[in-house]
């Protein structure tokens, strides 16, 4: 386990065995790629119906692979701590092109989340030109293989700092 400044402990990943939570947190995720699409961050078409529930549930095997016990083994044995859980699921999530557009965005955006619920911030500048956009330009060459999920955490971690009580 690693530690960020400030912190006495290590930063354990997020543990959620449960199909209610997954499907909760997957139906948070959808809402968060909508507000994207609603501030003009991301373009693209409203998911409805079939098309909806498809990406649903595209969205909670991500999910479910990155919070739940799979064969014995927790995500606590799976990763080094909430960044590597969050690198992980920001891979996943871009990689897979589960949106039509705003994939990239939309997992930095999951990935910054996750690691809150743990009372971590990361500082980040979100310059609205990618090409000026330091995270952006991560989660690109994240999906192109230029650089790998686990620089992606060790960004994470070196960019954290604890919440504010």
């Amino acid at each position: 386990m690693s530690l960020i400044m400030g912190q006495s402990a290590p930063i354990d990943p997020l543990v959620f065995d449960d199909e209610e939570a997954i499907g909760a947190l997957a139906s948070s995720v959808m809402y968060a790629h909508e507000r994207l699409l609603a501030s003009g961050k991301c373009y693209t078409t409203c998911m409805t119906g079939d098309r909806a529930a498809l990406i649903h549930g595209r969205i909670e095997s991500v999910l479910s692979n990155a919070f739940c016990t799979i064969f014995g083994q927790s995500p606590i044995d799976r990763f080094s701590d909430i960044f590597d859980q969050a690198s992980y699921i920001a891979e996943h999530m871009a990689k897979d092109h589960i949106f039509e557009d705003g994939n990239k965005r939309t997992s930095l955006v999951i990935a910054f989340v996750i690691i809150s619920l743990r009372n971590v911030l990361v500082d980040f500048s979100d310059n609205p030109t990618p090409e000026d956009n330091p995270y952006y330009e991560w989660i690109q060459d994240l999906v192109s293989g230029k650089r790998t999920r686990e620089e992606l955490a060790s960004e994470l971690r070196r960019n954290s700092k604890p919440m504010r009580p």
